[in-house]
Parts: structure tokens; C-alpha cells; sequence
């Protein structure tokens, strides 16, 4: 599924960026790689032999009300790929028009994605839009997240004006299994019982195909972190649902980098390397 650009208002960025790995002899490779605008990706790592790590890059380093950002991925049959960002993503003060920020994740038969992207930062008074659908076909495989900060707490900068609107869907074999939605469109919301309880960063982890044992497992990880934070693990028709909230951001991804440790040698039989982006 390609994202189609709004033409309501020309003023911002409008970036597209496609990627396509398919699996090569032994290894995965990009097959398709098409970018439009400011988004980038450097060139393949393999860190893991034939597992390929892409690194996701937005130069401007900043999204502004009226931007446009759409990324498409797709992993082709039996290939294998981790995407991260070597960054936090920042959505800045909007003078009026939302930001948009659209993904979709396609992983065919017997491939994996792991996507681990750096946490989105809303600045006070940015108005965001935030579109995931991850589709996955038959035995494959998922493991990602996504990481929400609203306001800069390290700045003492609350985020009490602005919106975010953000949903995010999971399907396999074109059934869906998950909708995620989270909307703070006032400061009531940022303390609100069903909203952020005080805290400022949410965090949702997602993996499939999963049971009782992984459920054990991440369960397990988070009782010997023992970090304090709001934190809760599911499972539904086969997806591990984590969700976080902290006000600490080490604290929180620390949690759910833990957990992708701990899920990801069960899942595909792969001790985990991080990124090595992670590292700079």
C-alpha cells in the first residue's frame, strides 16, 4: 500500500521513501530503494552476516505543521531486515496545519522485520497525525515499537497545547488482530485516567507470532528490571502487546530493549545485536 500526498496545503516538506528487501543467495538485500524528499536510508549493514540493518535518516532533523512524511517497507519472501533511525524524530510548533507522518510495514511469508525506531518527540504546540499499518503473511515474523514523548521533560516543557492523533493497526493474513489508537487533543488528557496518568512518554511493543512462553519470558524481564514504570504485557490471537509509561526515556526504552533481547533469539533464533547506530 503506497501513501498518496494531501494537497490541502504546499507549504511543508512532502517526503516518500520506499524500501523493498528480498532475500539474495544467502543474505538480504535492498531490492527497491525510491525516495522522494528528505528521507534517506544508508547503505546496508551486516553486523549479523546475512541479516540486513538499515538505518532510516530525515535530514532536516525537524517536522513542522503542514509536513508530509510517508514510508512504505516491504520484506519479500524468507528475507530478514531490522530498521532503525539513528535519531529521535521531532515534530516542532505548528503554526495551524497538522503534521503527517504515515507507515506501512508489509512482511510476506517466512521473512522478519524488526523495527526499532528512535522515540518521536512532540514539541508544545506541534499538531501530529501519525498513521502505522503492519501487515504480515502466514509464518512471518515481527518484532517493533514505537515510542511517543510529549513535551521535553529534560526542558521542564509541558505539552499543553498541541494535538496528537496516532493509530496504529496490525493485520495478518489481511485479518485484523489490533487497532491502537492514542489521541491527546487537550492537557486534560496528559493526566487523565485513560490518558497519560502524569506521565509524558507512552510505548507500545509489538511481536508475532508469540504464546504463552514469550509471554512468560517478557513478564518475567520487566519483574527483574523493576524500573517503576506504568507497564503492562498481553497477548491477543497470537500478538504480545507491551505497553509503557515512564516519564524517564532511558528508563522506558531500556524496558523495551530488554524485552526485544529477550524475545528475539525465541522468535528467530538470533541473539540480539544492536544497532551499532545506537552506540554514536
Amino acid at each position: 500500500m503506497s501513501a498518496v500526498f494531501s494537497t490541502e496545503n504546499d507549504s511543508g516538506w512532502k517526503a516518500h521513501l520506499q524500501l523493498s528487501f528480498k532475500k539474495q543467495l544467502t543474505k538480504t538485500v535492498l531490492g527497491k530503494c525510491h525516495h522522494f524528499g528528505p528521507l534517506r536510508v544508508q547503505r546496508p549493514f551486516y553486523p549479523e552476516d546475512n541479516l540486513a540493518h538499515v538505518y532510516i535518516l530525515h535530514p532536516p532533523g525537524g517536522v513542522v505543521g503542514g509536513d508530509q512524511l510517508n514510508i512504505d517497507i516491504k520484506v519479500q519472501k524468507n528475507a530478514q531486515a531490522l530498521c532503525t533511525t539513528p535519531g529521535s524524530g521531532k515534530f516542532y510548533l505548528s503554526a495551524g496545519n497538522w503534521a503527517k507522518f504515515n507507515q506501512n510495514l508489509h512482511i510476506k511469508t517466512g521473512a522478519s522485520l524488526e523495527w526499532l525506531p528512535q522515540e518521536n518527540i512532540l514539541f508544545a504546540g506541534a499538531k501530529v497525525h501519525a498513521r502505522t499499518k503492519i501487515e504480515l503473511e502466514d509464518d512471518a515474523t515481527f518484532i517493533g515499537w514505537e515510542i511517543n514523548c510529549l513535551g521535553r521533560p529534560s526542558s521542564g516543557e509541558i505539552f499543553d497545547h498541541g494535538a496528537f492523533d496516532s493509530c496504529m493497526e496490525f493485520y495478518h493474513n489481511q485479518q485484523l488482530i489490533l487497532i491502537e489508537n492514542q489521541r491527546v487533543l487537550n492537557k486534560q488528557m496528559l493526566t487523565a485516567a485513560a490518558g497519560l496518568r502524569g506521565e509524558v512518554i507512552q510505548a507500545t511493543l509489538l511481536a508475532f507470532p508469540c504464546d504463552e512462553t514469550h509471554i512468560e519470558a517478557a513478564r518475567n524481564k520487566l519483574l527483574e528490571l523493576n524500573t517503576g514504570s506504568l507497564s503492562a504485557v498481553t497477548l491477543i490471537n497470537g500478538l504480545l502487546v507491551m505497553r509503557v509509561l515512564d516519564s524517564q526515556n532511558e528508563n522506558l526504552k531500556q524496558q523495551l530493549v530488554s524485552v526485544w533481547q529477550t524475545l528475539r533469539p525465541l522468535l528467530l533464533e538470533r541473539e540480539a545485536v544492536a544497532p551499532r547506530i545506537w552506540a554514536t
